[in-house]
């Protein structure tokens, strides 16, 4: 037997394996003399050193340390097993890469770890790599070249275009130009075009540019690899990429297209400048040394294209089998800043560090893609449930959160993550892409260096109240509730700026969840009195902050009937005022009409009380109500919001404009102001504007801000409005 032992220690050391035992103590004792190769690579990573034969490969190799977590699962069982973790990449001190194996074996109830140099295997895939760096580093400065003329063109005629109506005179500008330049209107239709445009897609004259879209046309085309394009047209923001078109002669193409936004003094998308240059000649034999690679050049992890067959593959399989599937869609925060700070060959070497720490802040059957530019997806296909998902985007973020240093500068990189799983956010792949997209766009919504799940969320109708119940009681004391603020926006002379406060449960599993998932039961069950009054203090402490910067800021509060039976919202007010030292004129309450059914007398006479602290009073939901305009007058009100669900048809409906025309026309009277809510188009605006409506609230202004967006804002309008006083 120990002879047997004996050989299989040459054998394993013949093959120039690393093999070690755990031992009690949590460190790693070498089974035989361990290989060269090991020891100076675990000597760049732990300089501590042991002259006893303890390894701490969990400190040294962060890899090491997740697979762990699967190993000890191996090791814990009875019978005999063995785990691979797959190969990942470790550096060592001469910048070389050095590709690893591990692989976990319980050998008779001893925990067992191997660790396999796979590095000479990869000869043939290096000159690969190799061949495709060389041409990467070919078509650099060429590519370099096309991106800063599109982007110096684009911001000349970003000037040129403001507040134009007509943009004749710029032709003579952009003919001559080798960039192809479109300028139209936001639906598509051309105002302005070069002859480069024309070459580039094989027109025959003038006619055929205007007859069909090529806004339109582009964006088709280029969906197909960016699915989040319309998300970000949508939203007025700058697009680039890289797709195959089609010309008018059906012949294929490459090219490099940006498009950016021009806006009028409403901040509303006006036009859009279209900039594309053919890169076929560059781009063709790079897609093919992509194609048989399927891997990105510059970070090493599989491409675009091979990820869209990945995600293709699993959900078919997912289809047939069952299971598990969640995207993870991760965008670097402020990349197009440190690129054109930095330079393009900082901003690989960034990518290169975020790939590194994202292989290592995953586990074996999870799989990690870079999409281009600052873009990279997850996909894993074996968890538990989705309770896990906030653990493992959780991991993800703070893996990515550390700093880099690029020679003598040293900067923070933080990343915005969304999530979809299949198949409740999506049918197919394109579908799940897309929903994972518009997540990770509200992470940035709401802050940046955050995950979101795709939404709107909403507590699953089978998880029993009494467990939402407990989970609530948790969340006041674990602080998982948070205020989001909605501006109300003033057309007149009002100087103080508004915003309604609006509670929000970032829940640990199921991310964050809008209130009417949650408030209802917490109505039921009575801890509204508990979350009424977090949110009173909530509120009162954000004014503060907003007060110390110089702010004049009102925040609204929503109240619930229950808080005026069950509690005393007048002392509540009273203490929170006095801990937070705010100015109680700088409060609303707002109360709902279903308030004064049950005890209206006692309602009114609490709404004095609070009013004579000096905080106002706000009705809210206006109209909604069979007895609104009958007790209009009796009530201590100041300001009288209209219910979202008669703004929503104006002006088309004559009955709601009877209705709002009325409201308004009666609250003035009677010396209330009045604000309309859920104004989301310009139409409605002006309707409202006509009728001399005192504020305004909804997405055609703003959507609900977390506390670091609304002082921003409030910023910037105190800043601009400096500005053009002292002009």
């Amino acid at each position: 037997m120990n002879k047997e032992i004996s050989m299989l220690r040459i054998i394993l050391q013949q093959m120039s394996i690393a093999g070690f035992r755990l031992s009690a103590g949590g460190f790693f004792v070498p089974l035989f003399e361990l290989p060269d190769w090991f020891t100076q690579l675990y000597q760049d990573k732990f300089s501590v050193y042991s002259e006893r034969d303890e390894y701490f490969l969990g400190v040294a190799f962060p890899f090491i340390e997740n697979f762990l977590f699967d190993a000890e699962q191996i090791w814990s069982q009875a019978k005999s097993e063995h785990l691979q973790s797959g190969l990942w990449t470790e550096e060592n001190d001469k910048g070389y890469e050095v590709y690893l194996e591990a692989i976990a074996i319980n050998a008779g109830n001893e925990p067992v770890l191997l660790l396999t140099n796979q590095t000479t295997n990869f000869d043939v895939r290096h000159k690969v790599f190799q061949a495709a760096r060389d041409l990467a580093i070919k078509n650099e400065h060429l590519e370099n070249a096309v991106q800063l003329h599109q982007r110096q063109l684009q911001q000349q005629l970003e000037q040129l275009c403001q507040h134009r109506d007509s943009f004749s005179e710029l032709n003579e500008n952009i003919e001559r130009d080798s960039s192809a330049v479109l300028i139209c209107r936001q639906n598509g239709e051309v105002e302005v075009y070069n002859k480069a445009l024309i070459d580039i897609y094989s027109l025959r004259n003038s006619i055929q540019v205007k007859k069909e879209s090529l806004l339109e046309k582009w964006v088709n085309e280029a969906e197909r690899i960016y699915p989040e394009i319309h998300r970000v047209l949508e939203v007025g923001e700058h697009w680039e990429g890289e797709f195959e078109t089609t010309d008018n002669i059906n012949q294929k193409k490459w090219i490099r297209l940006m498009i950016a936004p021009v806006v009028n003094d409403d901040d509303k998308v006006a036009h859009y400048i279209c900039i594309a240059n053919d890169i076929s000649d560059s781009k063709v034999s790079m897609v093919e040394l992509e194609r048989i690679t399927q891997v990105d050049p510059t970070t090493r992890l599989p491409n675009r294209r091979r990820f869209w067959s990945y995600l293709t593959e699993q959900i078919e399989q997912k289809k047939s089998l069952g299971g598990n599937l969640a995207l993870f869609y991760v965008d670097l925060d402020h990349f197009k800043q440190i690129n054109d700070s930095l330079g393009p060959e900082q901003a690989d070497f960034l990518l290169s560090t975020v790939a590194n720490r994202l292989k290592r802040s995953l586990k074996k059957h999870d799989f990690v893609a870079h999409l281009g530019a600052d873009e990279f997806a997850v996909i894993a296909t074996e968890y538990r449930d989705n309770s896990v998902l906030s653990t493992i985007a959780d991991r993800l973020v703070k893996g990515i959160y550390r700093e880099v240093s690029f020679n003598e500068m040293t900067l923070n990189v933080s990343a915005s993550v969304g999530i979809a799983v299949y198949p409740q956010h999506g049918s197919n792949a394109r579908q799940i892409v897309k929903s994972a997209d518009y997540a990770m766009y509200h992470a940035k919504e709401m802050g940046r260096n955050q995950y979101q799940l795709h939404g709107p969320t909403h507590i699953s109708e089978g998880i029993p109240k009494l467990h939402v119940e407990q989970g609530m009681r948790n969340a006041l004391t674990n602080e998982e509730f948070e205020l989001v603020f909605q501006p109300q926006i003033c057309i007149g002379t009002e100087n103080v700026y508004r915003a309604e406060a609006l509670i929000r449960w970032n829940h640990p599993t199921l991310g964050q969840l809008a209130p009417d998932s949650f408030i209802p039961i917490a109505e039921e069950s009575n801890l509204i009195i508990d979350i009424g009054r977090w949110v009173i203090r909530a509120a009162c402490k954000e004014l503060k902050i907003l007060t110390a910067k110089n702010l004049n800021v009102k925040i609204g509060i929503n109240i619930s009937p229950k808080q005026f039976k069950y509690s005393n919202i007048a002392e509540e007010l009273v203490q929170s005022i006095s801990d937070y030292a705010v100015d109680p004129s700088r409060l609303e309450l707002e109360v709902t009409e279903s308030a004064f059914m049950e005890d209206m007398d006692s309602v009114v006479n609490q709404l004095q009380e609070v009013r004579s602290l000096g905080v106002s009073i706000s009705l809210d939901d206006f109209g909604t109500g069979y007895s609104s305009l009958s007790y209009l007058k009796n009530l201590p009100a100041d300001l009288l919001k209209i219910d979202r669900s008669f703004i929503c048809e104006l002006p088309n409906s004559k009955q709601s404009k009877s209705i709002v025309e009325s409201l308004i026309k009666l609250a003035h009277e009677l010396s209330i102001q009045v604000v309309a809510e859920g104004v989301e188009n310009e139409t409605q605006l002006n309707y409202l504007k006509g009728l001399n409506c005192d504020f305004f609230q909804g997405y055609l202004f703003h959507s609900p801000l977390n506390a670091a967006g609304l002082l921003s804002l409030y910023q910037s309008l105190t800043l601009k409005e400096n500005r053009l006083e002292s002009s």
